[in-house]
């Protein structure tokens, strides 16, 4: 993997609150608003970098306060191999302290992130749409706007309602959007054999493919599942922990892997994961845990490296949640155009944070510099 050589000097960071566009179901909760910390580092040539932990609680991802006590514990520590290893919110601050040094990089040497990570990384990556859980009108007519704005792959998640609801929901949009590919998530929301009964119910509108349709920890469950599925099955939450993410990946338990750089460590820890998943044949797909544009462009910038390593391929991302928020944290947010996102050409991670936007939604001020 590639190692960052810029070396952070100094070091602040910043929560903030974004507010969604309208409250998004799936089986692991409600979600109205995201929370998360900026961070901005600094080097000894003024050079900076930005980054976000935006942790996910209902997946147990911990909280901003977590994220808050670790930067106040370890300051430039952060980035530091070996300094924030296990407990609530590491991931997310990982992440972020990841983001920021290679934001870092990118501006010291004058390449993109995703150049930085790839020799011949893709100019642009396909998206799908994600669409909450609704009712058959509701969902078909989200669909149907999505396929008018340039999608052709729609990820709807299920669940949340009973099955015969998902059912007819699903149906109702393969019925409307006949050309259209979908995917369905359904967060860990069912034992086995109900999962079992879902993977049949489902199989007749031609899915592309079903993330997590049993809880994380029962690797054993979707393998067999996997193993007798008309359908194929993709892992999300499985890889969060670690140990679960290397049974996946031996034990052949999906077809699919889904990357979110937010709950797994930062961008290098995924690229390095996902490349191997794709020596071992597995499809990759990386999304965003409704991010600001910063995780946004976190998983951009990866998305378009993969594609380096899988040539020819253009697998859509879940890369337009953007498109959920009310508000953002920079001056030009990340949305698809046409169904796919363009890898900013500006250095580093590409984005640029407005300080007006910064100060509407922020939840406290800024921290002191924390300096070397």
């Amino acid at each position: 993997m590639t190692t960052p050589s810029s070396r952070p000097v100094a070091l602040r960071w910043r929560p903030f609150r974004l507010p969604l566009r309208a409250r998004f179901e799936a089986a692991h909760g409600q979600t109205a608003f995201r929370d998360g910390v900026l961070i901005e580092a600094r080097d000894a040539d003024g050079h900076t970098g930005i980054g976000e932990a935006s942790p996910y609680p209902s997946l147990g991802g911990g909280t901003v306060d977590d994220v808050l006590g670790l930067l106040a514990r370890q300051g430039l520590a952060i980035f530091d191999d070996g300094v924030l290893v296990g407990g609530s919110g590491v991931e997310a601050l990982r992440c972020a302290a990841d983001a920021a040094l290679l934001d870092l990089d990118g501006h010291a040497t004058g390449r993109s992130v995703a150049a930085l990570l790839s020799q011949v990384p893709a100019p642009s990556v396909a998206a799908n749409a994600v669409i909450g859980a609704g009712t058959p009108d509701e969902v078909v007519a989200y669909a149907l706007d999505a396929v008018r704005a340039g999608y052709s792959v729609l990820k709807l998640k299920v669940g949340v309602a009973p099955l015969a609801d998902d059912v007819a929901r699903v149906e109702a949009v393969r019925a409307a959007c006949p050309d259209a590919a979908i995917r369905l998530d359904a967060n860990g929301a069912w034992d086995e054999a109900s999962a079992r009964a879902a993977i049949e119910a489902f199989a007749p509108s031609r899915i592309e493919w079903l993330e997590q349709p049993v809880p994380p920890h029962d690797i054993d469950a979707l393998t067999r599942l996997q193993a007798a599925s008309p359908i194929r099955l993709a892992a999300d939450e499985s890889l969060i922990d670690p140990a679960f993410r290397e049974r996946v990946l031996a034990e052949g338990a999906a077809s699919v892997v889904v990357l979110k750089p937010m709950m797994l460590g930062g961008i290098r820890v995924a690229l390095d994961f996902g490349r191997r998943a794709i020596d071992a044949g597995m499809t990759v797909v990386v999304t965003t845990t409704f991010d600001s544009s910063i995780g946004t462009a976190v998983a951009l910038h990866l998305a378009a490296a993969l594609g380096d390593i899988a040539p020819g391929t253009d697998v859509a991302h879940g890369l337009s949640t953007g498109e959920h928020l009310a508000a953002d944290l920079v001056a030009q947010p990340l949305l698809p155009l046409g169904g796919r996102l363009f890898v900013p050409h500006a250095l580093g991670l590409g984005v640029e944070v407005s300080e007006a936007a910064l100060d509407r939604l922020a939840t406290a001020p800024w921290s002191d510099w924390v300096r070397a």
